[in-house]
């Protein structure tokens, strides 16, 4: 096996472990026993567990770098919804990131500087696909620029919490995505032009054939 294999194996049984246990729970002896590696293997290749999740939070950020800086090429209520659909499912396939990301920050100035930099990027990407929302009137402009971006801002705060608010209620939902992209809607609607409305409901097809999110709460 190679050295990149077995990184990414490492990688993968880590992200395995955290999202079932959380982080505080998962040690590194026991990633290496999951992994089918040697304690040694694992050290040779990461120093600790840190390590494990800078390099787990730098492929989040090579996966975005890869396909998530196009957007404004298609400012369109359906795209809008193929970009909801895409964070959640990044979220989910993360989920232990998002649920602990504050501690982990705290705990790790590098990892915190990295989620920094790639936040305020992903930000003004957002905005710049929205001032294009604007331009192709699919959204009437707010009353200033920093209004813009508050709104988007909003809606980036809302992606982000949305699968720990539904796993905090304690309850199954059988349609977590739809309802996520209904708050959306709702926040954005007094802004919507008329005829960006009357896309809202294909919009929703975008949704319907997803299998990466799990739709309920579990595991």
């Amino acid at each position: 096996m190679s050295s990149k294999e077995t990184q990414h194996r490492i990688k993968q049984s880590a992200i395995t472990l955290f999202n079932k246990r959380g982080t505080g729970r998962v040690s590194t002896n026991l990633i290496a026993e999951y992994s089918d590696i040697s304690k040694g293997n694992l050290y040779y290749h990461f120093k600790n567990k840190q390590e494990i999740i800078q390099a787990i939070h730098a492929d989040i950020v090579t996966e975005m770098n890869a396909g998530w800086y196009k957007d404004e090429q298609q400012p369109t209520v359906t795209h809008m919804a193929e970009m909801f659909l895409r964070q959640l499912d990044l979220i989910w396939r993360y989920r232990f990131l998002y649920r602990e990301m504050i501690t982990l920050a705290r705990n790790d100035s590098v990892l915190r500087e990295h989620m920094r930099q790639n936040r305020e990027k992903r930000i003004e990407a957002v905005i710049e696909f929205f001032e294009k929302l604007v331009d192709s009137n699919v959204l009437n402009m707010p009353r200033s620029k920093q209004s813009l971006r508050y709104l988007v801002i909003m809606t980036w705060i809302f992606s982000d919490n949305w699968l720990n608010f539904i796993e905090l209620r304690g309850r199954d939902e059988d349609n977590v995505i739809q309802m996520g992209y209904d708050f959306i809607i709702e926040m954005l609607y007094p802004y919507l032009t008329d005829s960006a409305r009357q896309e809202i409901h294909s919009s929703y097809s975008v949704l319907q054939a997803n299998e990466n999110v799990s739709p309920r709460m579990t595991g």
